[in-house]
């Protein structure tokens, strides 16, 4: 995997909720943080929002795992526990608050919709102080305590006036209170001081060292000196792109169907293989086809089904006169240079269908044109999907939202033979008929 400098996503953290009185373990401090960002980034939405487990996934560093346990609990974690926010009172808008982050949550085909509690949303989406972290940081994180204490830092930072260099003195206790550690100072120091600041200069955007201040022979608080630095941190940031929309008006049609599995709830990784491995019509059509035995009440849960389907091709087999028929076109189109032909026809097919799909839309009576981007459009936004993000934002300007609405419309709009078989649409190719 390729170096890639940090991107611009970035958690701007309250310094309330970075200066929290409760013990998060690291899944649960990632799951904040990440929701945080995630709703910076919509709040100007609704009461609640819906967020891509894949996405979350992701973020945290756990894209390969399935084990959805974790984040269930987190969110229980997050729902049920009464946070203790402000308790350093540096925040002076507030004296001190109690509340759960969130007042609630529910997961569902490969979505996490949450509700921040109201007591923190507004501090959450339009902070007063805050450190400005950036999100994918934390995924590199092994330990709890480096991921608090990289956030005070930060934080520390930040408040100085984000200065290239910084020292910041801290009472022992304070330290404690921040990683939540009550040992002796002996163990604070070589398990859990040094710990953090090799992962904390190893990964982060920031370099830092620490030295005891004594009050006689005891230690009594901590100097830290903090630098910014510049890092190369080894991120998946493609599939982040892929699954929060990144460049989407440039996207390739692979890695728009790939877009498309991801909202289904299929991680990015397997997303992008299998638009690698199986052509664009058997995805589509077999993602149709999960969709409704979905609807049905057939599946329960539609990504793992959908990933089946394609994979399997569940997609309603051919009768007997179409796999003679096929059979008879393999056998006349045998070699290489027939192989070669194939794609060239598989190519050449996928954009007649397309443009036919367009010029079908053109002739509709203006009513029906909008009716079924009404319905698009509102099917978007039912789901919250990544596309309607998109949508508010440049509407049907966007190459990713028109083309996935045009790709929706084939199954509505081709319904001739050499529009749904690439068998038939060879012979009337050859008869001049198209």
């Amino acid at each position: 995997m390729r170096d890639l400098t940090p991107t611009s996503e970035q958690i701007f953290k309250p310094t309330a909720t970075i200066h929290v009185g409760n013990k998060l373990s690291l899944i649960e401090r990632k799951v904040f943080n990440t929701i945080i960002w995630h709703s910076q980034k919509n709040r100007l939405a609704k009461s609640s929002d819906t967020l891509s487990l894949a996405l979350l996934m992701s973020v945290i560093g756990l894209e390969r795992s399935k084990n959805l346990d974790v984040i269930k609990e987190a969110i229980e974690k997050l729902t049920t526990t009464p946070i203790v926010w402000n308790t350093l009172k540096k925040d002076r808008t507030t004296d001190w608050g109690i509340c759960t982050f969130l007042a609630g949550a529910e997961i569902s085909t490969g979505q996490l919709r949450y509700v921040v509690n109201p007591l923190l949303a507004e501090k959450v989406n339009h902070p007063t102080l805050f450190a400005k972290i950036q999100l994918l940081v934390q995924r590199e994180f092994s330990s709890k305590y480096s991921l608090a204490l990289y956030e005070f830092l930060v934080d520390e930072l930040s408040r100085a006036g984000t200065p290239k260099t910084h020292e910041v003195q801290v009472a022992l206790d304070t330290v404690r209170h921040i990683l939540q550690f009550d040992g002796e100072y002996k163990h604070l120091h070589s398990d859990v001081l040094k710990p953090c600041v090799q992962e904390i200069n190893k990964h982060t955007d920031i370099s830092v060292g620490y030295r005891g201040v004594k009050q006689g022979r005891a230690v009594i608080a901590l100097l830290f000196s903090i630098e910014r630095t510049a890092v190369q941190l080894q991120m998946p940031l493609d599939d982040l792109k892929i699954l929060e929309g990144g460049d989407e008006d440039n996207l390739p049609p692979k890695e728009v169907l790939a877009l498309s599995l991801v909202e289904r709830g299929v991680g990015a990784r397997k997303a992008k293989e299998l638009v690698e491995t199986y052509d664009e019509e058997r995805i589509r059509e077999n993602i149709t086809y999960a969709e409704t035995e979905h609807r049905a009440g057939k599946v329960k849960k539609l990504s793992a089904f959908v990933i089946r389907a394609i994979e399997e091709d569940y997609r309603p087999k051919k009768t007997e006169d179409e796999l003679r028929n096929d059979a008879k076109s393999a056998q006349k189109h045998t070699g290489e240079e027939d192989v070669v032909a194939r794609d060239e026809l598989e190519k050449e097919w996928h954009l007649f269908r397309s443009n036919r799909v367009r010029e079908l839309f053109e002739v509709l009576p203006e009513n029906e044109k909008q009716a079924r981007k009404d319905a698009y459009v509102e099917k978007l936004r039912e789901a919250d999907t990544l596309l309607y993000r998109q949508y508010r934002k440049t509407g049907f300007e966007s190459r990713l939202v028109e083309t996935q609405f045009f790709s929706q419309l084939r199954e509505e709009l081709l319904t001739t033979a050499e529009e749904t078989s690439i068998d038939a649409y060879r012979t009337s190719r050859q008869y001049g008929k198209t």
